[in-house]
């Protein structure tokens, strides 16, 4: 989808340029003439991201960017201002997410707008099970800052000049170092590295070496570029930094910039750790039961063809063992819900032990589990599910003091049939359901011939 932007300037000439510059690179633009007419416009078009020109009152300005960028209508809103260098500052302050010189060039204009669109997009789906590197550095731990630059005494300057404007740790790395420390674990949150190192531009493919590797791409990148390279910085922003500053640090103002920079990158890192954290939570929750923690049905499901795809491809069996608690009805009547809860619980426990973390679990609702077992033939399967009902039969179950406290026991019908598919033709989904049928009939038998028992289906071969 193209991006939606606002301009607004109160100089013609300025609106009418940003827009064709902008439009020219394939962004719906929508402008805006006057600053009463900016929190309406954002609020009625929903744009991915405001430019503000220099158009307006510096204070006028400055009072809305503030409003956007905290609340905004609709929340948040990132804002690009367009000020003078020495209005730099008190727009950074104000909340802008960049400011620039009203005279950038395009390359540089359309290289800090992609980014400013890259960093507000919203957080992925994170697989589960993969790394993301350091936690979120909210709380007691400072953030930690590397300085990765041409010369010692450069990071020596800087640690003393940023250090009291910084509450974090500061790191004073080479290239080797950076990406060390991301192959022990120990990443920085943000990276402040010189454009040019040992060799000019080493320092950006350093960038593009820590945004692929897994512990470090979330991190903050800030690239710090001498004076006459600026035509570095669209480089630096299109290869993943999220800001450039000029490498001198020259001047209390030019120092409190870059300071507030760096608070904006890690302020933006750790919003960035928080959204995935609220993914991966989000993830769990549809895909596990809140009780026992196994997955539940709906991620079972489409699981169990996955591993039958695995099966037809790899040749080999896989084995599905449906089970089911025997009279557990019983034990909400007898002693509460609480009871029944813990006993769920364990028997979900009891079950995740016995697969070793090898294959999956689930609960499949009320009282039924399955465990699917791949690469397993039958004669393994049936040795797992034996094991497991005695387990349920020799082994009380503790009940919560809620309950009366003392222990239970309980015992488990158990289904068991292994697939082995011999046609690489054949459909997962069919081979998965068919499976899984025979599981729940051989399931059936085990309860209708007097419950604690296995009842083992013959092996099932995919057409």
């Amino acid at each position: 989808m193209t991006a939606r932007i606002l301009v607004a300037d109160g100089v013609a000439t300025t609106r009418i340029t940003l827009k064709v510059r902008l439009s020219a690179a394939c962004y719906d633009v929508i402008t805006a003439t006057a600053i009463d007419q900016i929190a309406g416009l954002v609020d009625e078009m929903r744009p991915d991201l405001v430019i503000l020109g220099n158009g307006f009152p510096e204070g006028e300005a400055l009072h809305l960017c503030e409003t956007l960028s905290v609340t905004g209508p609709r929340g948040p809103v990132p804002v690009l201002m367009l000020v003078p260098t020495q209005t730099r500052l008190a727009a950074l302050q104000a909340g802008a997410a960049a400011a620039l010189d009203p005279e950038i060039n395009d390359q540089m204009l359309l290289a800090r707008v992609r980014g400013l669109l890259r960093d507000s997009e919203p957080a992925l789906p994170v697989g589960l099970g993969m790394s993301e590197g350091a936690a979120p550095f909210d709380g007691p731990h400072l953030p930690r800052i590397a300085l990765v630059t041409d010369n010692p005494s450069r990071s020596q300057r800087w640690r003393q000049l940023l250090s009291d404007r910084i509450e974090a740790r500061f790191d004073i790395r080479n290239p080797e170092e950076a990406l060390s420390g991301v192959r022990q674990g120990r990443p920085a949150d943000l990276y402040l590295i010189c454009a040019d190192l040992e060799q000019r531009g080493d320092g950006l493919q350093l960038l593009s070496e820590l945004r692929s590797r897994q512990g470090s791409r979330n991190a903050g990148f800030v690239i710090a570029i001498a004076p006459d390279r600026g035509e570095m910085a669209a480089i630096a922003l299109d290869l993943g930094a999220g800001d450039v500053l000029p490498d001198t640090l020259a001047g209390p103002d030019e120092i409190d910039a870059a300071a507030m920079a760096l608070r904006m990158q890690l302020a933006r890192k750790s919003r960035g750790d928080r959204q995935r954290a609220e993914v991966r939570r989000h993830m769990v929750w549809a895909m596990t039961d809140p009780l026992t923690g196994l997955y539940n049905r709906r991620y079972a499901l489409p699981r169990l063809s996955e591993i039958a795809r695995d099966a037809i491809i790899g040749d080999h069996p896989f084995s599905v063992l449906a089970m089911d608690l025997d009279h557990f009805k019983s034990i909400n009547d007898r002693f509460g819900h609480a009871a029944g809860d813990a006993v769920l619980t364990a028997v979900a426990q009891r079950i995740n032990r016995a697969l070793g973390g090898e294959g999956m679990a689930a609960r499949m609702g009320g009282e039924e589990f399955l465990a699917v077992l791949c690469p397993c033939n039958g004669a393994t399967a049936e040795t797992m599910a034996e094991r497991l009902r005695l387990d349920m039969q020799d082994t009380p179950i503790p009940l919560p003091s809620l309950s009366g406290g003392g222990q239970t026991r309980v015992t488990v019908s158990v289904g068991v049939v292994t697939a082995m598919p011999c046609d690489r033709s054949a459909w997962p989904e069919q081979l998965a359901r068919e499976t899984l049928e025979r599981a729940d009939r051989a399931l059936m038998a085990a309860k209708a011939g007097g419950r604690n028992r296995i009842v083992v289906f013959e092996p099932a071969r995919a057409a």
